[in-house]
């Protein structure tokens, strides 16, 4: 009686293990996945906000000039953006080279375009509002400004509408196929 016993508890312990480590298994699969939609909904919200902080950089530059005629050295000093700054944007479009200040709006970007997540509409947009600084006078520079602050407009009303879809469907997603994967490693 006393063998059948130890047999029982050892044959119960070694299959009490087993389903442990399936449930604890599962639940790393579906939290993983949970994770991963949670982070791609990040991504999409993160588009929106570096999308918005470019149209107010835009508006910020198009103002001094128009306004002020302020040369763009102290056009991109003057100005602050926590995303734009985390991205290291505004950084690098300060940075002087050999003590000569130049208009490196370009260069900053594709310096720091792993940083960004906007899509390729989103981007040619902030390059042509880049170009157009510094390269005529002033009332052609305002109406370029607006053309290019108009266009970023109707794409942050685009990836407004396309972030609100996306972070439905990501969450949901995430969710559905961690508890799938889940259900299935039980």
């Amino acid at each position: 009686l006393q063998r059948l016993q130890k047999r029982a508890r050892f044959i119960f312990t070694v299959c009490g293990r087993r389903a442990m480590l399936k449930y604890i298994g599962a639940l790393v699969v579906f939290i993983s996945c949970t994770l991963s939609g949670l982070t791609l909904c990040e991504r999409e919200k993160l588009k929106l906000r570096q999308c918005e902080a470019f149209l107010s950089l835009f508006e910020y530059v198009k103002n001094q000039i128009h306004y002020f005629l302020a040369p763009t050295k102290q056009i991109y000093r003057g100005f602050e953006d926590p995303v734009l700054a985390k991205a290291g944007f505004l950084a690098k479009l300060c940075e002087e080279s050999d003590g000569v200040y130049r208009n490196n709006w370009i260069d900053a970007f594709e310096a720091c375009g792993e940083n960004f997540c906007l899509s390729p509409a989103q981007a040619e947009i902030v390059k042509t509002f880049g170009s157009h600084i510094g390269k005529s006078n002033e009332p052609m520079q305002t109406r370029n400004f607006e053309y290019c602050i108009k266009s970023m407009e109707a794409e942050i009303a685009k990836q407004r509408a396309l972030c609100e879809k996306n972070t439905k469907l990501y969450r949901t997603l995430g969710f559905t196929l961690g508890a799938m994967a889940a259900l299935l490693l039980i």
